[in-house]
């Protein structure tokens, strides 16, 4: 897993999770993208190089992520998928579980944090892999 999709507005959030990635793993590619036209554009065209996606929940709007992330569920039903956030009311976490990413990080990020995700985007990936065998 080394190559990353970054959704989100904030460029210097943006620049602070490509370099917790750099930290975490030694990425091929991180394609970094701020609107969620530019972020189905690019899971369209490159879909076949990103193994990973972090999705901020608040794009452009509030809770806009939530559409970006039904749509690569049902697009890309096997693309592991972290939030990025800073909602933690109950019924925000609650709606954003119910269309099942991988994991849903809490704002401020850290080397922790991203090594979580990234092992249980492996660990989804693994589960894949049985199934298919």
């Amino acid at each position: 897993m080394d190559r990353f999709l970054i959704v989100e507005d904030n460029k210097l959030m943006a620049e602070i999770l490509a370099q917790i990635l750099r930290k975490c793993t030694n990425p091929r590619e991180i394609i970094k993208v701020s609107n969620v036209s530019t972020a189905q554009r690019a899971l369209i065209d490159a879909s076949d190089r990103i193994d990973a996606i972090f999705l901020d929940l608040n794009i452009e709007n509030p809770l806009d992520g939530i559409e970006l992330l039904s749509y690569i569920k049902k697009n890309l039903p096997k693309m592991p998928v972290a939030i990025i956030t800073s909602e933690s009311e109950t019924e925000v976490v609650k709606k954003v579980l119910s269309h099942q990413p991988q994991d849903y990080l809490i704002k401020p990020l850290s080397v922790h944090k991203v090594q979580r995700s990234l092992e249980k985007f492996r660990a989804t990936i693994r589960r894949e892999v049985d199934k298919a065998q």
